[in-house]
């Protein structure tokens, strides 16, 4: 009696452990620390030992734009928790990446019904993509709990008309603009909004805020602007300071260097469909492996949609190849349908996760740059949503409820099979530990010296080893040059970790190294898995 009673809580407690475990295995050996994660810890690691604050956050991938800090204050109290040991801010976009399940458990049985949340968590759970990012520390990976949130508050404003739902959208969206720069493409979905409470007056019941409709409606509005213009108000004080520097640096890139509008080459309707379908259907039934494939630029063509093993960049830096399942793209056209057949009865969530999802999916091939697949990280919790409509929609009788429970298990039980979390990577903390006190044991307090990488992944292409720079910093307190040319031309040492063991330091072609200048190795050391550091002189 009490599993029939409470079967649909008990799943999602198996989810949400299921969840836990894919999402915190192995967190402690900090097996993905790259240039952004080291990057984003170092700058954190200032702001708290060195204060060093920051009016501009991480920056994107769009030449020399930046998003607003509020990231890196998040994950700053984190930081100092742990001891400026990056493993906390790991844990802690895995934890967010776990609560995200009963999150989106909550939000699709409260706009679909029971037992939709069900569906909806038990995808999020387990999808390799969405696992893959929102089990370490980057900066958009915790964008969807954060975006989901937003939504969740969106519809009940939509519904039940209250001034508070509307107000605490928009701060959770605000906050979402610090997270990835694919956010921003919501941007005017939002605006509309404004403009939408206003006109129609839907902000008027909350009677606590004023002397009535009106008065409500204006503080409605005013304080969505407001929170907005919060969120973004480093970014215009860095451009008051620095004679608008980020505007420009955009106009240049968008408008000079033709970046905004369809990617030349390519049918814009067949790249819209396409990149729609891929949304679904990588969520809900890719096969991911680890290692290369074609290139890892998603294009938005119908054979990317096709071909088996096809290369999606997952994660920054790190190569995946997904195959999506036959499965998948019937799971797809099924939410298409059931959503047409079921509009009237369903017509507010649908409307809105139709119009986030069709709307992201345009305002990404109305960028002529080069386009990964995780970009769509802001659009993922709304095919998951879709995921649970349709879920709900199937479950009309006992028999079918149960033939759907055992097609959501057997989907679980592919994607935990097919997780590629369990694959253990050759460097781990202690080796990046140990490179670091080499490095700072062998330093002169007062010598302005730098670091560079030869690595061993050619996927990782960040030579500028600023992730063993940051344990030098943060935990043997010598702090290096920074990782920009003319940096290197301003060091006098410069130390190379050659994780290959097979490079000549002074020779190697790499910019860092080339800057720098090297003119003989004055000190060498080998350590573990191959490592080889040099201490190189320019002067010698």
């Amino acid at each position: 009696m009490f599993i029939k009673k409470y079967w649909q809580e008990i799943l999602l407690g198996i989810f949400i452990l299921i969840a836990f475990v894919l999402r915190f295995y192995n967190i402690t050996d900090l097996q993905f620390f790259t240039y952004d994660q080291s990057r984003d810890a170092l700058f954190v690691k200032r702001m708290i030992i060195d204060h060093e604050f920051r009016l501009l956050g991480t920056q994107t991938s769009l030449p020399g734009m930046y998003l607003p800090p509020f990231y890196f204050y998040t994950i700053t109290p984190i930081l100092w928790l742990f001891k400026l040991n990056p493993i906390g801010i790991d844990i802690y976009s895995a934890f967010i990446g776990v609560l995200t399940v009963p999150m989106v458990y909550l939000v699709a049985n409260k706009i679909f019904g029971k037992p939709a949340g069900v569906f909806s968590a038990g995808l999020f759970g387990v999808s390799p993509l969405v696992v893959e990012l929102t089990r370490r520390a980057w900066n958009p990976n915790t964008l969807p709990f954060f975006i989901l949130v937003s939504f969740y508050f969106l519809y009940r404003y939509f519904t039940e008309k209250k001034v508070k739902y509307f107000l605490l959208s928009f701060g959770f969206y605000g906050y979402c603009l610090s997270l990835h720069f694919g956010a921003w493409t919501l941007l005017p979905l939002f605006i509309f909004v404004l403009i939408y409470g206003w006109l129609k007056g839907k902000l008027s019941p909350l009677r606590p805020l004023g002397q009535g409709g009106s008065e409500a409606r204006r503080l409605g509005v005013l304080g969505g602007l407001g929170i907005l213009l919060f969120f973004v108000s480093p970014l215009f004080l860095f451009e008051i300071r620095h004679n608008f520097f980020l505007f420009n640096q955009a106009k240049v890139f968008f408008f000079d260097g033709g970046h905004l509008g369809p990617k030349s080459g390519v049918n814009f309707f067949e790249s819209l469909i396409v990149s729609l379908a891929a949304i679904f259907t990588t969520l809900i039934s890719a096969k991911i492996s680890i290692g290369y494939g074609a290139p890892l630029e998603f294009v938005g063509k119908l054979k990317e949609l096709f071909v088996l093993n096809q290369p999606i960049s997952v994660v920054a830096q790190k190569p995946f190849s997904i195959s999506i399942q036959w499965w998948g793209l019937l799971v797809f056209v099924m939410i298409v349908i059931y959503s047409i057949l079921n509009f009237k009865t369903y017509k507010i969530p649908l409307t809105m996760l139709w119009i986030w999802v069709i709307w992201g999916v345009f305002a990404s091939r109305m960028y002529s740059g080069g386009f990964f697949f995780f970009y769509y990280l802001f659009l993922f919790p709304a095919p998951i949503l879709l995921f649970g409509f349709l879920g709900k929609t199937l479950c009309k009788t006992k028999t079918s409820t149960m033939i759907s429970l055992l097609a959501l298990l057997l989907l679980i039980m592919f994607h935990t099979k097919h997780t590629t979390v369990f694959a253990k990577n050759w460097r781990n903390f202690n080796d990046l530990i140990n490179v670091a006190k080499t490095i700072s044991n062998n330093i002169g307090s007062e010598q302005k010296f730098n670091l560079a990488t030869i690595q061993r992944e050619n996927d990782r292409w960040d030579r500028n080893a600023v992730d063993y720079r940051y344990f030098t910093e943060s935990y043997f307190g010598k702090r290096a040059l920074d990782w920009y040319p003319q940096n290197y031309r301003e060091a006098e040492i410069l130390f190379v970790i050659d994780e290959t063991k097979e490079t000549d330091p002074i020779t190697s072609p790499i910019m860092e190294i080339q800057e720098f200048k090297p003119k003989s190795v004055i000190g060498e050391w080998e350590l573990e898995k191959g490592i080889k550091i040099y201490k190189i002189d320019k002067r010698k």
